[in-house]
């Protein structure tokens, strides 16, 4: 019989193997956009309204998981999620035409709402501060390295197993996943009066604003580039899905790097110096790739934002971990991911139909104003 973990390095084990088996089916639909674009005969704000509509129900919906999962055994509702978003993604790979692959997306988005306000709450429960930020890092670097992971694999088993194939096996990891996950951890919450720690939930509220802002900014960023950059290296310097899938994957590769390095840095500089500096990078370079027409250098750029991208993450949930008390942390890890989220889950769908205008190449100038004026925003409203 496996064992239950309790302590700290037990959660980190347990969490980053539940972000991982989250995060694959959630980045499948962008990692195989090509393929349902040309399968689909799909425009790219159609494409972009699939991601939209999965991504929109994955943040929105937290908010309420996050509640929930204050008052209710949190490893039993994840394991409810796990098991949602493997069937969903199970049922997309058998998807016949747009309606159902939309209608399985926002299936998968209803799974994978359940994990990011259990696990970070789970993770910031069991570390104090001062090497929280790095715990957080580790845990993100789980889901992080599950989108190059995605990406990868589409890139390498999509032509030799067919796309339908990749989202049944994933389904399939996800629930498997989903069984083990109360085999091998128990509740760790402390005890306490969820009345007591939800009361001052208005002023929490108040104090996250700013960086409900910047997140927003972040998260559109991040959807931007992880929705289209294979498509645009496939459309623009006409790229192979292989090769433009392992320039993205690589991307996150690095981006895994940048949330273990970033939650050490947050440890010793803050929040504001933190994110501030990671977003104007961020900004910089994107912007400098929009002018950049040879293919070796510009992935090279991408693969560079990828730090950027992916490292700045560990600085919002450091900020909303020492913001939150106990009873109510998953409640606003919740409601910061939901609004936050759902404001970077339009731009998918944004930002395609920008490119059926101006081209994709948009997506880069997109991305460097977000990221700048994020920068500007972290800088005058975070604390040191």
């Amino acid at each position: 019989m496996l064992r239950k973990f309790t302590g700290s390095s037990g959660v980190t084990v347990a969490t980053s193997i539940a972000h991982f088996a989250n995060d694959v089916p959630l980045t499948l639909l962008p990692a195989v956009l090509p393929i349902l674009i040309e399968e689909f005969n799909l425009s790219y704000a159609a494409a972009g309204a699939v991601i939209t509509a999965s991504a929109l129900l994955m943040t929105s919906l937290q908010a309420v998981t996050g509640y929930v999962a204050d008052r209710w055994n949190r490893i039993r509702l994840l394991l409810f999620g796990l098991a949602i978003l493997g069937l969903g993604t199970i049922l997309a790979g058998f998807s016949t035409n747009y309606v159902q692959i939309l209608a399985f997306g926002c299936l998968i988005g209803v799974g994978g709402s359940v994990f990011h306000p259990i696990g970070y709450s789970l993770l910031s429960d069991a570390f104090e501060p001062g090497n929280r930020g790095k715990a957080l890092g580790l845990g993100s670097a789980a889901g992080d390295i599950a989108v190059p992971v995605a990406f990868a694999t589409s890139g390498v088993l999509a032509p030799v197993l067919g796309w339908r194939n990749l989202f049944i096996l994933w389904g399939l990891v996800a629930i498997i996943a989903a069984i083990m996950l109360p085999l091998i951890i128990k509740e760790p919450r402390k005890k306490g009066s969820h009345l007591n720690a939800t009361n001052n939930t208005k002023t929490i509220v108040r104090k996250l604003i700013p960086i409900f802002i910047v997140m927003g900014l972040a998260a559109a960023s991040y959807k931007i580039a992880s929705s289209f950059m294979t498509t645009y290296l496939n459309d623009y310097f006409e790229l192979n899905i292989e090769s433009a899938n392992f320039i993205l994957a690589l991307m996150m590769v690095i981006g895994t790097v940048g949330s273990i390095v970033g939650g050490t840095l947050v440890d010793k500089f803050g929040e504001k110096n933190t994110v501030t500096a990671e977003m104007v990078v961020l900004g910089g370079l994107s912007i400098v790739s929009f002018y950049i027409g040879d293919v070796y250098f510009l992935s090279g750029l991408i693969c560079t934002m990828g730090f950027f991208v992916l490292g700045v993450w560990p600085s919002f949930y450091s900020v909303i971990a020492r913001s939150t008390t106990l009873g109510a942390r998953a409640f606003m890890y919740g409601i910061l991911f939901a609004g936050a989220g759902s404001f970077g889950s339009f731009f998918p769908y944004i930002s395609g139909a920008f490119a059926d205008i101006f081209g994709l190449q948009v997506i880069l100038i997109l991305i460097g104003f977000l990221s700048l004026v994020a920068a500007y925003t972290a800088y005058f409203t975070f604390k040191k």
